[in-house]
């Protein structure tokens, strides 16, 4: 070995080398791979921490809110999950809405009508928490805040309920007169007149399957007679039981007829866009209701319903009297409109989480609470199947008749 080394040393020097390089590459290669494993891991546990923030963050993609001097509702969307605490302040009276890891994409809009809300402020109370202030117009107020979770075509929707407590000081007789929502129905029924939309010569709207919608609320406006005649203390009439046309005015005319205490038109929805979706609840709009204050003052010059309250007096304070009873019956309206959305949205997609308002002509009777509900969109297939559907038109006449229940309980 010792002569072979030292005649041929070139080949040892070869073999050493060699194998050194062998060891080098080896441990090259356990180190690079040892480095690149706590790499992956360290860029494993970044993805994990920035997935998680972005997972726990809520992202306000969407808000609205309805309010007038009595009450308001501020709605939030969210494809997240809320995480929110609410309390009051006092001297001035606010109430705080504090969200956790919350971003707002949209800003919050601010009605123009007077309202109970006098501003609306959006500030960082800490690292992890933003915070929604709404300054109260009014000495005393109640609230309450609830989600309403994800479903197939809506976000998660926090919502936030604020009413008026303070006492108006109006005369006691005339809104008594006013409103007959006011009245407690101690000695007879509260009799309900139900509005089935549409009918006869007037099919309505009309789904892609073909289905009509004159035909669809009649079967609603059928069931929640039923429900509501089921309810002790209650009557519920309807203002057609079949197929057969009835104009505008002339439902008003049977709600006076039937003495009726509230009036709800039942129907559904159309539009061009065909993934509009979803119920919505209208009571009368401010406009509407002052447009129509002349016509039903002629109706009433002979023999008033609204008792002697309007006798001998001006046509100047009729029409302020008159004014006064619309706008005590659209703040009832907005009342008991409200307990029916609670109810709706339990077993159907909202539209809006709110009550809207607008200028409906069988809306604007002045003495009763009025609403229409548009129970969903025909011209949604996916919904026009829904509405074609005995047992789903069942469950939203038993939501309306729960919400028009828990009204009158309260009043």
């Amino acid at each position: 070995m010792f002569i072979l080394k030292n005649k041929y040393p070139h080949l040892f020097l070869s073999q050493l080398t060699k194998g050194h390089v062998c060891c080098w590459v080896l441990a090259s290669a356990r180190m690079t791979y040892k480095k690149t494993r706590m790499t992956f891991k360290l860029m494993c546990f970044s993805c994990l921490c920035i997935t998680t923030t972005f997972a726990s963050t809520t992202h306000i993609t969407s808000s609205r809110m309805f309010a007038n001097s009595q009450r308001a509702r501020l709605v939030l969307e969210s494809p997240n999950l809320f995480s929110y605490h609410a309390f009051t302040l006092h001297n001035p009276e606010r109430l705080v809405i504090d969200l956790k890891n919350t971003n707002f994409s949209r800003y919050i809009k601010q009605s123009k009508n007077k309202s109970i809300i006098k501003d609306i402020r959006l500030g960082k109370y800490n690292l992890h928490t933003k915070r929604l202030v709404l300054d109260i117009n009014s000495s005393k107020f109640s609230y309450k805040t609830f989600t309403i979770p994800k479903s197939e075509h809506m976000q998660h929707r926090l919502v936030i309920d604020i009413k008026n407590l303070a006492k108006k000081t109006l005369n006691p007789k005339i809104y008594l007169s006013a409103s007959k929502s006011s009245i407690k129905h101690k000695d007879r029924n509260i009799v309900v007149v139900i509005d089935p939309g549409h009918g006869g010569k007037d099919p309505g709207a009309i789904g892609y399957r073909g289905t009509k919608e004159k035909n669809v609320v009649l079967a609603i406006a059928k069931d929640l007679q039923r429900d509501l005649n089921a309810q002790k203390g209650f009557h519920a009439e309807l203002t057609r039981s079949g197929d057969y046309f009835i104009p505008l005015r002339g439902r008003l005319r049977i709600l006076r007829h039937d003495h009726g205490d509230m009036f709800i038109a039942i129907h559904a929805d159309a539009y061009l866009n065909h993934t509009a979706h979803g119920a919505s609840v209208f009571a009368l709009s401010q406009h509407g209701a002052t447009t129509e204050a002349a016509r039903w003052l002629a109706r009433k010059e002979n023999e008033s319903e609204l008792g002697h309250v309007l006798t001998d007096k001006s046509h100047v304070l009729k029409s302020v009297l008159i004014d006064l009873a619309q706008t005590a019956s659209i703040t009832s309206s907005l009342a008991v409109g409200d307990d029916i959305i609670h109810k709706l949205a339990r077993v159907t997609d909202l539209h809006h989480g709110f009550v809207e308002q607008a200028a409906f002509v069988v809306l604007k009777e002045p003495e009763v609470p009025s609403l229409l509900v548009e129970t969903g969109f025909l011209s949604n297939p996916k919904e026009e199947l829904k509405l074609r559907n005995s047992h789903y038109q069942h469950r939203i006449a038993y939501a309306l008749m729960q919400g028009i229940i828990g009204y009158y309980k309260k009043t």
